[in-house]
């Protein structure tokens, strides 16, 4: 019994500072916790809901202004004929 225990004791001892060493070598988890990653998606959906609200609000007012202002042609279609009044078409000569 005796030399069971001073060959198991010191083994089992290696095998505890191995293990010890093992674990305070190893690399450290460096992944995000839970809270940062939704925090992170928690950001994403809130920058692209704005991004969303900021595309629907400038449709609607291209809508709108589309609706309450002539289009630049036709703007400048009646400044044409303000300043230049319709003049007499010429035929050709045959």
């Amino acid at each position: 019994m005796g030399e069971l225990l001073l060959v198991l004791l010191p083994s089992i001892i290696l095998v505890a500072l191995l293990w010890g060493l093992a674990t305070a070598f190893k690399p450290r988890d460096t992944g995000l916790s839970d809270a940062e990653k939704y925090q992170r998606d928690l950001a994403l959906r809130s920058a692209r809901h704005n991004a969303e609200q900021v595309q629907a609000a400038s449709a609607a007012r291209a809508r709108f202004e589309a609706t309450t202002r002539p289009s630049q042609n036709e703007q400048q279609h009646a400044q044409q004929q303000e300043y230049h009044p319709a003049q007499p078409q010429l035929r050709p000569r045959g």
